[in-house]
């Protein structure tokens, strides 16, 4: 591997066993639907004849599972030629078409298909976050440029409805059909039916709040492209560390109660695992980085996930953020 900095080493180091993973998976997924039949039932929207497993068969292994391992050794041997990274993105494109199909599939099925849209949609996500791990214009958290509050705002509360989206919408609807094609029991409790609601629409309005005071004081959103140029220890960021994680899990389990789907349940809690194992060291590196003595007083007197009393005082002190676009 050509000489870099240790950091970048290993995130392409990292890259390049996701993708030989990945390629791996694509085919032990095949040689799985062909040495348990009984399997193929989930990964199918509507029944097929023997001819089309074929043709499915070899577009996977060469685009994506080849193209997958041609990404892990060009990443290896010349991560940072142009190709490689170019290389890495196609791969998103190449799994996001199969993702779109899947998704869309299963729609019109009836929730028939799931396995295969949670498998392409898995694949797509991971090659996106390989893809944007490797890449060589800037660290892996890059500051929000100047722009007014109010387009701080505003992308704020676009990222915000994404994210509900996806997390509180698509992934449900996945694990729940997936749930009623297994044979999966759901729960029941009292107050099932309107209590998750109250619980969902006041915390909600706490996550969106949230970012909006992210996006005032910190001149940024709570994306990672786009994170925010100040410190900000203001509303609930003066009593937790990270409140737009520990509400938007919340809104995941309200989701979930409501449903009474116990693999909703269990998808928020392997969530908030992932973030707090992998995601969280990364930031939390990186805003001591750039914030320094004061963001390091503040986690040594804010937890995390509960709530901490007294709160911390306020920061920044003064609002600086109606600068103008300079775009």
């Amino acid at each position: 591997m050509e000489e870099t900095s240790t950091s970048t080493r290993w995130r392409f180091i990292g890259g390049a066993l996701y993708f030989t993973l990945q390629g791996a998976g694509i085919i032990t997924w095949w040689l799985a639907m062909f040495a348990f039949p009984s399997i193929q039932k989930h990964f199918q929207a509507y029944p097929v004849t023997k001819n089309v497993q074929p043709s499915a068969l070899y577009p996977d292994l060469i685009l994506l599972a080849g193209g997958s391992w041609l990404c892990a050794l060009l990443l290896w041997r010349a991560p940072r030629h142009v190709w490689s990274q170019r290389a890495a993105w196609s791969m998103v494109g190449a799994f996001a078409y199969p993702a779109i199909h899947a998704t869309s599939t299963m729609w019109r099925a009836g929730g028939k298909g799931w396995a295969a849209t949670m498998l392409m949609l898995t694949f797509v996500q991971g090659s996106f976050l390989a893809a944007w791990t490797i890449r060589l214009d800037g660290p892996l958290f890059q500051v929000a440029p100047q722009r007014s509050t109010s387009m701080h705002i505003l992308r704020t509360l676009i990222q915000t409805a994404v994210f509900w989206c996806m997390a509180l919408v698509l992934v449900p609807w996945l694990v729940t059909s997936a749930e009623h094609h297994l044979g999966v029991p759901h729960f029941t409790t009292p107050m099932q039916r309107w209590l998750p609601w109250l619980l969902f629409a006041l915390v909600g309005a706490l996550n969106i709040h949230t970012g909006i005071t992210m996006s005032r004081w910190g001149k940024g959103t709570p994306l990672p492209l786009e994170t925010a140029r100040d410190l900000v220890v203001r509303g609930l960021y003066r009593y937790v560390r990270n409140p737009m994680a520990v509400t938007g899990l919340f809104l995941g389990l309200m989701i979930g109660w409501w449903l009474g789907s116990w693999g909703t349940l269990l998808a928020v809690v392997m969530g908030g695992i992932f973030w707090n194992v992998f995601v969280r060291p990364i930031e939390e590196k990186d805003l001591l980085e750039r914030f320094g003595e004061p963001y390091r007083q503040y986690t040594q007197k804010i937890g995390c996930w509960l709530p901490t009393f007294p709160p911390h005082p306020p920061l920044p002190h003064t609002n600086n953020s109606q600068d103008t676009t300079t775009d």
